[in-house]
């Protein structure tokens, strides 16, 4: 017992170098490629006083305020020197100024050559990168291989969405279509590092792809039925002005066949390793036990799925939810709310995906386990 605690504490305290090190790496290499004009990563060392700016009213809800800062600057050809200069901020901004952190500095130059400096956020990378090492080290040091595994394709998933997905959305192309083959990449990619038994990996991408044409099938009888337009979020609406030839219903649709990608996944993949394992402990097992075996598993993982989907959107959405209670809306006026007729959308269009992906995962287990890798045991025997 001792040697196992030893070993996980030296486990956890190289892993805490590690992230620290890739930290200071980010930091390093952030630093080296900031070529922004208008902004610099600066080190605030000291808050020299406050006053507020006598235009914007006293008491007001938008009253603002002057703040001089001494700061020195770590990125750009001023990295190193020091300097004092005011802000200006609303006097109840959320965002604390802290000597010794780091902020993102903003200078807004005016055509009569005045300056106007602002603080617009932390400069946060280097710790984020370093939090996510240090979560996904800990995630292998417990689950072994299987993490490092997952964790490699949780990595070429997102490479794939970000690096090829997204760029074909933004330059024109139909979602939907493109939407079902990022599915089916993803599929591919997660059954690869995810399904230990390779004879099973083309099952759960089979059921995956089709409880995903299920969402989307649905999701287009939805948005249809009752009108949605897809701009009901601030982004759909500034990306309809700056890219006025894109449907946003597409994408609306893309959206919940990519977000429910991870529940569907999680259900074809269940009833995939449950199927594969009743085979191999019976290869005679009747086609239509095994059948029932799938439909078994998939209905019970069917209600955590459920929940974890329908959980997600609310909380994506919860700070505007709470904005429409406080304003006294009753539960029909929620109902007809169009950002909330859009999270339902996603919540049903998901959870029917996740019902088709059940039957779609165990007919094709049925037809690859039963038929082609059976075949090859049979024609050895003979």
């Amino acid at each position: 017992m001792k040697k196992i605690a030893s070993n996980l504490a030296a486990s956890a305290a190289l892993l805490f170098l590690l992230a620290w090190g890739v930290a200071a790496g980010t930091d390093l290499f952030v630093l080296s490629r900031w070529n922004a004009k208008d902004s610099s990563v600066v080190v605030i060392e000291d808050l020299l006083g406050r006053r507020i700016d006598p235009e914007s009213g006293e008491g007001g809800e938008w009253e603002s305020e002057f703040v001089k800062l001494r700061i020195m600057y770590r990125s750009g050809p001023e990295a190193g020197t020091r300097e004092e200069v005011e802000i200006m901020q609303l006097s109840d901004s959320r965002l604390s100024l802290l000597p010794g952190k780091e902020y993102l500095l903003l200078a807004d130059a005016f055509d009569d050559g005045t300056v106007q400096y602002s603080i617009s956020d932390r400069y946060r990378v280097p710790a984020v990168v370093g939090f996510i090492t240090f979560a996904c080290g800990i995630l292998v040091i417990v689950a072994g291989r299987p993490g490092f595994k997952a964790l490699v394709g949780l990595f070429l998933s997102l490479l794939f969405l970000i690096g090829w997905f997204v760029p074909r959305l933004a330059s024109g192309y139909p979602p939907v279509p493109f939407a079902v083959l990022a599915v089916a990449a993803v599929s591919v990619v997660t059954s690869f590092f995810v399904v230990r038994k390779r004879e099973l990996r083309p099952i759960p991408i089979f059921g995956a792809v089709g409880g995903a044409a299920g969402a989307s099938v649905t999701g287009w009888f939805m948005v249809s039925l009752w009108q949605l337009t897809g701009l009901e979020s601030d982004s759909a609406a500034l990306l309809a002005s700056t890219a006025p030839d894109l449907s946003l219903r597409g994408l609306l649709l893309a959206a919940v066949m990519v977000g429910s990608i991870g529940a569907v996944l999680d259900v074809a993949v269940s009833v995939t390793s449950s199927m594969g394992e009743l085979y191999e402990y019976d290869p005679s097992i009747p086609r239509k036990r095994l059948w029932k075996a799938g439909i078994s598993v998939g209905s019970d993982v069917l209600g955590s799925m459920i929940n974890t989907l329908i959980l997600a959107y609310l909380g994506s959405s919860l700070p505007f939810v709470v904005l429409i209670a406080t304003e006294g809306a009753d539960f029909i006026g929620l109902l007809n709310d169009p950002h909330i007729a859009q999270e339902v959308l996603r919540s049903v269009a998901g959870t029917v995906g996740l019902l088709l992906t059940i039957p779609a995962t165990a007919a094709a287990g049925v037809w690859w386990i039963s038929g082609r890798w059976k075949e090859p045991e049979d024609s050895g025997g003979a």
